[in-house]
């Protein structure tokens, strides 16, 4: 069913009748169908596309942002005990109030590279610094990033 033509350099051609379209048309004129990834770059109608992200950085910084909140989460009920940690609590929350914003930052990085979701790494890294919010802020980035990673 196609028309025979060639499609010019903004033009795609449609996955369903093979009609050549606008790069950025989500429906074909002539079929109707929607093209699943239509603009020719990868892009999704979402507007982040991963391709334009490379990154070095490994897909394990999740586990530091897990640690990070389990221990945030641990200080905040420790704390709530009245107990005195000392000098080895003091170097734990230093070490914790420095990892997880680290840790958000580089898995941000791999994230933003490897799925449809661009986070606001900023806003996210910002976020890990509050202590107690930080641990409900953890507990949201770690689901949403399982959830935009096991997609298919």
């Amino acid at each position: 069913m196609s028309s025979g033509r060639s499609k010019g350099p903004d033009e795609v051609f449609c996955e369903s009748c093979g009609e050549a379209i606008k790069k950025e048309a989500q429906l074909c004129p002539n079929c109707g169908v929607r093209n699943g990834k239509s603009g020719g770059s990868g892009r999704s109608s979402g507007g982040h596309d991963p391709t334009n992200y490379q990154t070095s950085v490994s897909d394990s910084w999740w586990i530091g942002v897990l640690l990070g909140t389990i221990v945030w989460a641990a200080l905040l009920v420790l704390s709530g005990m009245g107990a005195n940690l000392g000098a080895a609590g003091g170097f734990v929350v230093l070490a914790v109030w420095v990892g997880l914003p680290l840790s958000v930052y580089f898995d941000g990085q791999y994230v933003r590279a490897n799925s449809e979701w661009d986070p606001e790494i900023a806003l996210w890294v910002l976020l890990m610094l509050v202590w107690v919010v930080n641990v409900v802020v953890g507990a949201v980035y770690l689901y949403r990033r399982h959830e935009v990673l096991s997609e298919p």
